[in-house]
């Protein structure tokens, strides 16, 4: 038993002898410091996200070969030189131990190693404690802490003396009810400037109500005076930083009599707090959330709402905060822009453009990326996918770190069907998405997983979409759905069986009838190309409800896409336009089926009435079009 102790104490000593602690230490420090820089580096450079990752890979498999070189090999005056064993450097038993724990003198190998992990201390920090306060809710992290002065009287009047303390407590008053404030109350106030001494009212300079400010602990501080011209009197006031005396904002109200001076604390209250509220709240939210312009908390809380269901994909539900959002401040650009797409994803075309023109008609007051922002979105509801490319291209110029926007552009890739250009894009958000700890919406693994499926990289495929399912619970069915589809593409009968029983357990849950489980078999063969067996379910779903036009209508586009029974197709599609002529999916069904029964004038006016009613631009319309259009030309 003694001797184990013993045995570990010399492999310590014959690794601290061929130098390998010192060689891991640099080389662990030292490739930190190189995957630090090159995480920043290479996406500005703008090589793809994977090179860090081969960067990463690369460093960690270096791990285990700068180990054997180190035990194996010194670096000596005369050069890089074999380790010699311990008998050969003639020191044995005692001696041996003495000369390694004997104290030495400072090498430079250890201001090398010391200075390393400095550095990486440095780089460490900000991401360990960081994260750990990013993680706090607010009121750990701090609120705006705010100390209110008298309000100087600059009437000449010594009648508005009362209203120097009056406005301060007043303000004081009306800001404590802010949960996103922290005020310093009246008595606390008061008191120290009655402790000040040579301190009055018209000596209150930034400088020395901000030092008033720091010895209460608040950051920032609200400084007013009161003006009087004729009958009118002005009220101004300041919201200045504790510190640096910087204004972050100034505001004024007029009245024309004294007893107007409750009502202008009011609306002096009020546009106080609006703006430290929305100051405060943003900076702990990420850019593309914080990156609105409003002037209203009220109306920002309830933008926040209908972005948190948007991302829930509970559409109804988003739309309603968007539109209270918009009731409280009518000039909202970024709740329209949101309510744009929540109608379009809704597949109202009409309601998707309606809020995409009003966005359009204040971009005059907006700066220049929101300029850009609002273009894109007007792009998205005309269906100038190639505009919105080039405007989200400029936006991304100015805020690289717009996830929101990366996603925005490999959508418009996904619809043009550009594979690739949509996979570079998706995989980008998801990754911008990691480095902060989260994950983006579902929709980002839905489409990315299916530009793989077009490609044929089914294993990715099935990847994406197993991250997505484990991340967005709620939208289990959905990702079910595809990977039944992706299964029967790669022919993997075992996973087939598995999901299209998850989606069988699903719909029971539900209590939907078995033409629903037969529709959602009937749209995954479809998908995976097993028509045989996609007929038999759509047939089947059919003849269950005969009645209902959505089902005839996804069996007819079946026959007629797939040149099964394209006359059957139209049979059962004519009788369903006629009753729902203002049904987008229908018409497109329709000029599709008339296209290919060569009605070709009959089926371009046909889809331009299915064109004018689809929210977002549709490349499968598009393309149809352009065949239309030959076939006219070449008539």
């Amino acid at each position: 038993m003694s001797m184990e102790p013993k045995r570990r104490f010399r492999l310590w000593q014959e690794l601290r002898r061929r130098g390998v602690p010192k060689v891991m230490a640099m080389y662990t420090a030292t490739a930190f410091i190189i995957m630090e820089a090159a995480e920043i580096m290479m996406p500005r450079l703008g090589l793809p996200d994977w090179s860090v990752t081969l960067v990463i890979i690369l460093l960690i498999a270096g791990l285990p070969v700068a180990f054997v070189l180190s035990w194996v090999f010194d670096i000596t005056p005369q050069g890089v030189v074999k380790t010699g064993s311990l008998e050969e450097t003639d020191i044995s038993g005692e001696d041996a131990e003495s000369h390694i724990t004997r104290r030495r003198k400072l090498r430079a190998s250890d201001v090398v190693i010391a200075l390393l992990l400095i550095v990486v201390i440095f780089l460490a920090y900000p991401k360990i404690f960081g994260k750990w306060d990013a993680d706090l809710p607010r009121e750990m992290r701090g609120k705006v802490s705010i100390a209110v002065m008298p309000f100087k009287n600059m009437t000449g009047d010594s009648i508005y003396n009362l209203w120097q303390e009056g406005m301060q407590n007043l303000l004081i008053t009306s800001l404590s009810n802010s949960q996103e404030l922290s005020v310093r109350q009246y008595e606390t106030m008061n008191s120290l400037l009655g402790n000040e001494r040579g301190v009055t009212y018209a000596s209150l300079t930034p400088s020395v109500a901000g030092e008033m400010a720091r010895k209460v602990d608040a950051n920032t501080v609200i400084s007013g005076s009161m003006h009087k011209a004729g009958q009118k009197i002005r009220v101004t006031a300041n919201i200045m930083n504790a510190t640096s005396q910087e204004v972050y904002k100034s505001y004024e109200m007029e009245g024309h009599a004294e007893d107007e001076l409750f009502s202008l604390a009011d609306s002096l209250s009020y546009a106080i707090r609006d703006f430290l509220e929305l100051r405060n709240i943003k900076q702990s939210m990420e850019f593309d959330v914080a990156h609105v312009y409003t002037n209203s908390t009220e109306a920002y809380k309830y933008y926040l709402s209908g972005v948190t269901y948007h991302n829930q994909l509970d559409y109804s539900r988003a739309a309603e905060y968007y539109n209270k959002a918009i009731e409280v401040d009518s000039n909202f650009v970024s709740a329209m822009m949101k309510l744009a797409f929540c109608c379009g994803d809704q597949r109202n075309a009409v309601l998707s453009k309606y809020w995409a023109d009003k966005a359009f008609e204040r971009i005059d007051r907006l700066p220049q990326d929101m300029q850009l922002m609002v273009h894109t979105v007007k792009a998205a509801a005309d269906k100038l996918p190639l505009d919105q490319i080039g405007y989200a291209r400029q936006y991304l110029e100015l805020h690289p770190y717009s996830s929101y926007m990366v996603y925005m552009l490999a959508w418009v890739h996904f619809n043009l069907e550009q594979w690739d250009e949509a996979i570079e894009g998706f995989e980008k958000s998801i990754s911008m998405y990691e480095k902060r700890d989260t994950h983006p919406w579902a929709w980002t693994y839905i489409l990315l997983g299916g530009a793989y499926h077009h490609v044929g990289s089914h294993k990715q495929e099935e990847k994406i979409f197993n991250e997505g399912r484990k991340l967005w619970p709620d939208q289990k069915a959905t990702f079910d759905y595809w990977q039944a589809i992706c299964a029967v593409a790669r022919g993997d009968s075992t996973d087939a069986r598995y999901y299209l029983g998850e989606i069988d357990i699903m719909l029971e849950q539900k209590g939907w009838p078995d033409t629903f489980v037969w529709l959602w078999y009937a749209g995954v063969y479809d998908e995976a190309g097993s028509y045989v067996l996609a007929e038999n379910y759509y047939r089947k779903a059919v003849e269950s409800r005969p009645d209902d036009p959505y089902l005839a209508n996804d069996l007819a586009m079946f026959l007629i896409s797939r040149n099964v029974n394209v006359i059957e197709g139209m049979d059962l599609i004519t009788p369903i336009v006629e009753e729902n002529p203002g049904n987008a999916p229908f018409l497109y069904t329709y000029a599709l089926g008339l296209f290919k029964t060569e009605k070709y004038e009959e089926a371009g006016n046909t889809l331009q009435k299915s064109w004018d009613l689809t929210p977002y631009y549709d490349h499968r319309q598009f393309t149809l079009r352009k065949k239309i259009r030959d076939q006219l030309a070449g008539s």
